[in-house]
């Protein structure tokens, strides 16, 4: 574990800010790329990255710490320490998401497209940003018997909970998860899919992936104590609302297609 990647005394760079910084960068330039082949104009893809950047950071920090919240009783300012870990993945996307729509429908730019053009960056964002949380001694999993097992150092969150003992490198999995998401959306988006459907399918599997993902993971009471995690609860309505608007366009096409 390497919380801090470059220590100069007056000037640090911490694991997850370094990743998290570098995600937003590359999904911006990616997303750029992919837009103006989309016929979007590629400045309009910069102005949405810092509605997008500051809905992310806000959302996720927040529903954070809502759901640890006796953590931070005393510490308010520790709020603020983003830098350090601690951002719920489905706390950003959402109001991201919401407002990323909103403004783009305002500055007349068709949305699902938008969102076909960003869906892959989102998905390299997951990948790199959880490389960040490993490096960081956050979002650990179970501890496990399986050879992969990372033992974390004593003064992280993880070691300080599980002594010696190995653990599930959820953090790993979640990584891998993002990066074969990226790789996936870019070869099946030669396919042409329908409008709007590569950001659908996205959602989607990650939504699939995240649920299950959560069975290895550890979470503090605080953080949904009813039956499944707050995460899963929201995978599943997620992959809900995924299945109704895929239904819903067929439903619109085949409509279409009778009357020609």
């Amino acid at each position: 574990m390497h919380r801090t990647l470059l220590d100069l005394g007056f000037f640090q760079i911490h694991s997850y800010g370094f990743f998290l910084a570098l995600s937003f960068a590359l999904g911006i330039w990616i997303s750029g790329i992919r837009a103006e082949r989309r016929g979007i104009p590629g400045e309009r893809i910069t102005d949405l990255a810092l509605v997008i950047v500051l809905a992310t950071v806000i959302g996720a920090r927040g529903l954070f710490v809502i759901a640890h919240w006796s953590a931070f009783e005393g510490r308010l300012l520790d709020v603020f320490r983003t830098w350090e870990g601690g951002l719920t993945m489905y706390g950003g996307a959402v109001p991201a998401t919401i407002l990323g729509m909103w403004f783009l429908n305002r500055w007349g730019i068709d949305a699902w497209k938008a969102a076909d053009a960003v869906a892959p960056s989102m998905a390299l964002g997951l990948g790199l940003t959880r490389i960040g949380c490993f490096l960081s001694g956050c979002c650990f999993g179970i501890p496990t018997d399986l050879p992969w097992g990372c033992v974390f150092p004593d003064d992280s969150h993880a070691g300080h909970l599980f002594p010696d003992t190995p653990l599930h490198p959820a953090q790993l999995y979640a990584a891998g998860i993002g990066l074969l998401l990226f790789v996936g959306l870019l070869l099946i988006d030669r396919r042409g899919l329908p409008r709007g459907h590569l950001f659908l399918l996205f959602l989607g599997l990650y939504a699939i992936a995240r649920f299950f993902l959560d069975m290895v993971r550890v979470y503090d009471e605080t953080a949904f104590p009813v039956g499944w995690t707050l995460n899963q609860w929201i995978s599943l309505a997620v992959l809900l609302g995924v299945g109704g608007k895929v239904l819903w366009d067929l439903g619109i096409r085949r409509a279409e297609t009778a009357r020609s």
